[in-house]
């Protein structure tokens, strides 16, 4: 079976679709090679030929036209330097029309967009940024990535912030839950939530796939009075249609994501989104900047500052070959059809995953498949006995044994930790599971040659 063909086949197509509030392995359109050519056909030519690559969650391939713009741009670095840094449009320090595309991409203005190197450094300049006094208080999740959880341990260190976090429902629960009573569960209305000065979350989850819709998310907060909805994006950023009021980064006050994973641009890249432009010290200072006296010498002459994402941006020399190049990324998520049918693609992948587990063993998955507003690129599971489903493993030496066994047959996913839980009545142990990211360039028959391996590796197990 020729990989490698079939993503060709994709990657000069617009995808297929996916039908919302999937709840069997048969309510999936089996419709996803119908091809629409494109103007300017590029391949992911780098991965190699019978190599199944579903990891993504980690980190993403580049393709060709990808590439040809980071290494064209690093080589117009490296013949001037000086030239590049101080005047030219991709290379300079201001980035004013990187950010100009990057936001015309997600549907807002240029001083909503700072470019990063990755998510956590737009964590870490929004949560080191916002000024938190002594007993403000935070509330997060169990599953957050360290992005938050690190930049969050931080401040509750050296500012005395309170930290209130909420537990995701265990893994039979969750599964088949609607996106309206997992919010309701997670972030109820009651007083230790309300007044908080920040809901700090992931928009898809690294652990369970889940995807919390960022307007319910939204509504969330303002039901329980936080001002400042900040959101991870690092799972969605390039698989979610950030665009559609559903998702729209709008809903959001601060969101950081990056280049490199679903987007498919280079290493060292990202995005911070700052819905408010002007905001300004004492309620944000710039960290990681170099222009906080920008901010001291304009007094209260707002015209005179510089907008607080232009002041993150000026920090020295950047990656601005790799910038230019994410930017190649975003245009071809374009050419592909757009956000919305990109998304499409990677949702009706990801259901194929899922269907393989629901036929089988319904009891094993664990991302959401009810309700397709939670549902994202991320499949998770227990493994379990090809030949006797009910018999799960949720031990860490077992999944990485799967993610092992599959390797050695050139198809790449990963083992995933979570906590299976966490209230009084739960278990609160750590749960590890296997994760498949179906990303844009993979295709129906990636998923298909998964199928067959992952049958005979389970059906190996003890």
């Amino acid at each position: 079976m020729n990989t490698l063909s079939s993503r060709r086949t994709f990657l000069q197509s617009t995808g297929a679709a996916m039908v919302g509030g999937l709840a069997s392995p048969l309510s999936i359109s089996d419709d996803l090679e119908k091809v629409t050519s494109i103007a300017e056909p590029c391949e992911f030519s780098s991965l190699p030929s019978g190599f199944i690559y579903l990891n993504s969650g980690t980190e993403g391939s580049m393709p060709d036209c990808v590439l040809s713009t980071f290494q064209n741009k690093l080589q117009q670095w490296a013949s001037n330097p000086t030239t590049s840094y101080e005047l030219d449009a991709a290379l300079g320090k201001h980035q004013h029309f990187n950010r100009e595309e990057a936001a015309r991409f997600f549907g807002v203005d240029k001083n909503n967009i700072c470019l990063t190197d990755n998510t956590t450094m737009g964590c870490n300049m929004t949560l080191l940024g916002l000024n938190f006094r002594p007993n403000d208080k935070v509330v997060t999740t169990n599953h957050e990535h360290n992005a938050i959880k690190s930049p969050l341990q931080v401040v509750q260190e050296r500012q005395g912030l309170k930290i209130e976090t909420r537990s995701f429902p265990p893994a039979k629960v969750l599964r088949s839950m609607s996106s309206t009573q997992l919010l309701d569960y997670l972030f109820p209305g009651i007083p230790a939530l309300r007044g908080a000065k920040a809901l700090c979350v992931s928009h898809v989850y690294p652990t369970t796939g889940v995807r919390l819709p960022l307007g319910l998310l939204r509504q969330k907060a303002d039901e329980l009075n936080i001002p400042y909805l900040v959101v991870d994006g690092a799972q969605a950023m390039g698989m979610v249609d950030l665009g559609k009021h559903g998702d729209s980064l709008e809903n959001c006050d601060f969101y950081a994501g990056p280049g490199h994973k679903w987007m498919n641009g280079p290493p060292g890249t990202g995005v911070l989104y700052i819905r408010n432009a002007d905001i300004r010290p004492p309620e944000f200072y710039p960290t990681v900047s170099q222009r906080m006296s920008k901010y001291t010498d304009c007094g209260n002459d707002s015209e005179t500052c510089f907008p607080m994402a232009e002041a993150l941006q000026v920090r020295g020399c950047s990656n601005t070959p790799g910038f230019a190049a994410m930017l190649t990324a975003m245009k071809f998520i374009e050419n592909a059809g757009g956000a919305a049918q990109v998304e499409k693609r990677i949702l009706g992948l990801a259901q194929k995953v899922k269907n393989i587990i629901l036929s089988r063993s319904p009891g094993s998955i664990i991302s959401p498949h009810v309700d397709s507003a939670l549902q994202s690129g991320l499949s998770a599971f227990f493994p379990f006995k090809w030949d006797k489903p009910e018999l799960r493993y949720q031990d860490k030496k077992t999944a990485d044994r799967v993610v092992q066994e599959l390797m050695k047959k050139n198809i790449q996913v990963r083992s995933i930790g979570f906590a299976n839980g966490g209230s009084s009545d739960q278990n609160s142990d750590t749960a590890y599971a296997i994760r498949v990211s179906t990303a844009y360039f993979n295709s129906a028959d990636d998923v298909a040659s998964f199928s067959v391996a992952l049958q005979e590796v389970l059906k190996k197990l003890p």
